[in-house]
This record gives structure tokens, sequence and C-alpha cells, in this order.
């Protein structure tokens, strides 16, 4: 029979990190790849403040960061738009502060002044953004960065 030290020091070494070696873990069905990409195109609301649609997107490309470089901002200005649409998701840090508010509890727990929003999200702007791919039905973008390029033309 296990001893109660015994059951402890069982439970402490399963869940202490680096207690047991790391098993690498494959690409399957059960676990999805959610590369992150970068890409352009033109930033529109939706009735649901959480979700934005990016629509005239342009080819998307793997990334190796999450934020947005000069250079990065550079080629994304000199882009072409192009024809794929996408769902945003992830969008509350992006959006002006008031939108921002609107998403979950938010509002009830910030007020504006304290909402950390950098307003680069805004609708009918062309936009460059990275994110992770979701392969869905319709495919998304969990956002990590966003620049506004202007308006949409």
């Amino acid at each position: 029979m296990m001893s109660a030290w015994t059951a402890v020091l069982a439970m402490v070494t399963a869940v202490w990190p680096g207690s047991t070696p790391a098993i690498p873990q494959s690409l399957s069905p059960q676990n999805p790849r959610a590369p992150l990409v970068m890409l352009v195109g033109c930033a529109a609301k939706t009735p649901q403040p959480h979700i934005w649609d990016l629509t005239r997107a342009g080819p998307r490309a793997e990334s190796s960061r999450a934020g947005i470089t000069t250079t990065e901002k550079s080629q994304f200005e000199r882009q072409p738009l192009g024809r794929d649409a996408y769902q945003l998701i992830g969008v509350g840090d992006f959006v002006d502060a008031e939108t921002s508010r609107t998403i979950g509890d938010r509002g009830r727990i910030l007020t504006s002044s304290r909402v950390n929003a950098t307003g680069m999200l805004a609708s009918g702007h062309k936009v460059g953004v990275k994110g992770l791919f979701i392969d869905a039905s319709p495919p998304r973008i969990n956002l990590t960065s966003v620049v506004d390029l202007g308006p949409c033309s």
C-alpha cells in the first residue's frame, strides 16, 4: 500500500516542471498546426465586436515573429490587395478604446483611459496583419500585430 508521502511525492513529480522529459508531439488532426502568418487586406467591422472581416486580402506568407518590423511595414505598403477573405479574431487590443470596451467584459472592468488598445484596426482601412492562421470555414487569423496602412482604395 502507498503511503501518503509517497502519493504526494508522485503527484509533485508528475506536475513539477522539468521533472519528466518532454515528449515530442507530432502534428495530426488531433494536434493541428497554427502557423504564424502575415498578409494585407481591408478591415471591416462586423455586427459582432470581437470578430472583424479582412477582405480583399492578398496572399499570406509564414512569419517567424509575432510583431511587425519597420521593414515589413514598408513591404505591406507596397503589397497589392487580393481576393481572399478571413475573419479576424483577438481584435480587442487593436481596435480603438471604445470598441475594445464592447468586447466581452472589458467595458465593465475598464474605463476608456485604462484600455490597452492601439487603434490600428480601422474599418475601411488597408491593414497589414500578423497572427495565427486557423484553417476553418471561414478561415481565421488570431491577431498578434496590426499596422494601419490608410484607407482601402
